[in-house]
């Protein structure tokens, strides 16, 4: 789906942006009403749709997450991080017929390296309110399917570290139907002696099992105990001591078992999403609340499906992508991008998704909101679902201010390999953009922008470029083509370069390196782009709007241009004097860094040189700009 639904549409080229709009920071009352006015219909009909919408067996595609990513490694004893980079290469096309000494070497990504383990476990609990029901099951088990997920996950990594894992109570935890405490009682049926402990740890307060080791597997969980659960025990003798907790394929033939007794099988993608999250809420040290259960027994429970071992096969590719927060974390923010708004529209555009959206966080409607957010971005929206059925948690309390300010403590770095994984375009640096690098002996900066960091490697001054800019929102205008730095200049007559993604090397303790090329091979996003309702801002010099509550747009441009100040473009010079980008006082900052650290800065003293005589010979001309609720 495209990130505008299904609306027909035409492509975005590199220079509609810079041709249709000016490069006045502040856009005009009529430019800001025009992205508003386009934000508000694509988000009220995301709204309008989401209420028709419910839950059911087919609702999830989880392994559509698998499909790019890569697998853990094979080799993980003892293991307790992992480290690894993605690679792309330029596809197949026409020869360049630019200077025949521009190289198209293959691109390495950053190189990433996360824990697997934590001290402290992740606190759940159940609310009061069972939501996130499935209209084709009369119960609800997700809370008790998300523990018994929580376990197979840890338990899996466990197994593939060869660490050893234990009951922490030598006996089981006692329950029984007319237990006066009980709060809700599960039938088990004829369940074994290991299948009874088993599931009555899990519901019991605490973790009830832990690794022999000082540190937990990232998905481990605490239950607070808010709910006491009891159980129809058919045995009439104790359970021996001497009862070992399951493998992780065990536990999943006891989920599979249940599952089918209370018809519970279309709501198992669901609760792996959700305990997929587990190590964002970590993150963000939010508790979790499960819905309340609601439990109907079938009177003739059909043998288990494979639904359950299907997705228990692709275990490996999902904790890749789950065991890294801020893996998490940017592929959930990337439904709030639209690759047609520039930086300065980021308001405009910001402040109708609040409106639609903050209603449903404020009235805990958060059923709603996943299905708003997974027609946005159905390659994350399984993620989504994960974690709204999680309840209110940080993660969710810091979407509006996120979207009035462009800033939030939940890690929403942008990752490009994560992009690929999740088939969902993270940031306009991800895009290859359309048509000639030049027209008319115009560039666009986004296009500037893209080579920079493609070719970051390309001269020393360029290092700074490795790093990608923190908005995903594009820059606007566009810049004359010999103003382009020698470095980057000779890619202008290039064929328009796209990236394909080769795969992701994982780097072992041994120094071994190994590759995983992806299952499913990558699928251009040229058609993303051209599938993207084209928004073409109005032309034309006028007055801002001076009701407006600039500051998101404030910070992507600040953030923007800044990321772009080592190579500042002459016909840009009003943009770096700006406020919104306020270059003099980032130089300030940059300098006091320098003379506190005894590392390296962000930017080399040369650069810093350059920028300063820039900034000075600029003073004067710096164009006028309203605060919060003001214009110029």
């Amino acid at each position: 789906m495209s990130s505008s639904g299904g609306n027909s549409t035409t492509p975005i080229t590199s220079i509609d942006s810079a041709t249709t709009l000016s490069d006045n920071v502040v856009p005009t009352a009529e430019q800001s009403a025009s992205a508003f006015d386009f934000s508000r219909s694509l988000w009220q009909g995301l709204v309008e749709n989401a209420r028709c919408m419910s839950l059911s067996r087919d609702t999830l595609d989880l392994m559509s997450l698998a499909r790019h990513g890569p697998k853990m490694p094979d080799d993980m004893e003892e293991t307790s991080e992992l480290a690894g980079y993605a690679k792309w290469h330029l596809s197949e096309g026409p020869k360049p017929t630019g200077p025949g000494n521009v190289l198209h070497p293959a691109r390495l990504g950053m190189k990433r390296r996360w824990d697997l383990m934590k001290h402290e476990l992740t606190e759940c609990e159940l609310s009061d309110r069972s939501s996130f029901g499935f209209s084709d099951s009369e119960s609800n088990g997700l809370a008790i399917m998300f523990l018994a997920w929580s376990y197979i996950l840890s338990v899996f990594l466990l197994e593939e570290q060869k660490t050893s894992f234990v009951y922490t109570e030598a006996t089981a935890a006692s329950g029984t139907a007319s237990s006066a405490d009980s709060d809700f009682t599960i039938d088990l049926g004829d369940a074994s002696d290991e299948e009874y402990r088993w599931w009555s740890t899990l519901l019991s307060p605490g973790q009830g099992w832990k690794a022999s080791c000082a540190k937990q597997p990232v998905w481990a969980v605490k239950y607070t105990g808010n709910v006491k659960f009891s159980f129809k025990n058919p045995h009439t003798e104790p359970l021996s001591p001497d009862i070992k907790p399951p493998s992780s394929r065990q536990a999943v033939a006891f989920l599979a078992r249940f599952a089918a007794m209370y018809d519970l099988e279309g709501q198992a993608r669901l609760a792996l999403s959700m305990a997929l999250t587990i190590p964002l809420h970590d993150k963000m040290m939010s508790t979790i609340q499960l819905p309340k259960p609601r439990l109907v027994k079938l009177e003739e429970a059909p043998p288990p499906s494979s639904l359950i071992d299907k997705e228990f096969r692709l275990l490996s590719y999902y904790m890749v992508l789950s065991s890294n927060p801020t893996f998490l974390g940017s592929a959930l923010w990337s439904v709030f991008w639209e690759p047609a708004i520039d930086c300065n529209l980021a308001s405009s555009w910001c402040t109708p998704i609040i409106q639609e959206i903050q209603p449903l966080i404020e009235s805990e409607d958060l059923e709603t909101l996943s299905h708003v957010l997974a027609q946005r971005r159905p390659g994350v929206a399984p993620l989504w679902y994960g974690l709204l059925a999680c309840g209110i948690t940080d993660t969710v309390s810091a979407i509006v201010p996120f979207l009035e300010k462009l800033y939030t403590h939940v890690p929403t770095k942008f990752m490009p390999e994560v992009a690929v994984w999740t088939d969902s375009p993270q940031s306009f640096m991800d895009l290859p953009g359309s048509g000639p690098y030049v027209e008319e002996n115009k560039v666009s900066r986004a296009d500037v922008w893209r080579l920079r960091h493609e070719y970051w490697n390309a001269w020393k001054g360029g290092i700074h470029f490795r790093n990608l800019p923190s908005t995903p929102f594009q820059p606007f205008g566009a810049v004359d083509a010999e103003e382009v730095e020698l470095m980057v200049r000779g890619h202008l007559q290039c064929p328009r370069h796209e990236w394909v993604y080769s795969g992701f090397t994982w780097t072992t303790r041994s120094r071994i390196e190994l590759t995983h090329e992806p299952r499913v091979l990558t699928t251009s996003w040229k058609q993303f782009e051209a599938d993207s309702r084209a928004y073409t801002p109005p032309r034309g010099a006028g007055e801002p709007d001076h009701e407006m509550d600039y500051r998101a747009s404030k910070r992507a441009v600040g953030d923007m241009f800044r990321w772009a100040a080592t190579e500042m473009d002459p016909s840009g010079k009003h943009i770096y004097s700006h406020p919104w980008v306020e270059m003099e006082a980032h130089l300030a900052m940059g300098l006091d860094e320098k003379q506190e650290s005894d590392g390296p800065v962000r930017l080399s003293e040369l650069s810093m040189d350059r920028i300063k005589e820039w900034v000075v010979n600029s003073e004067g001309d710096i164009e006028q700009v309203p605060e919060v609720g003001e214009a110029a």
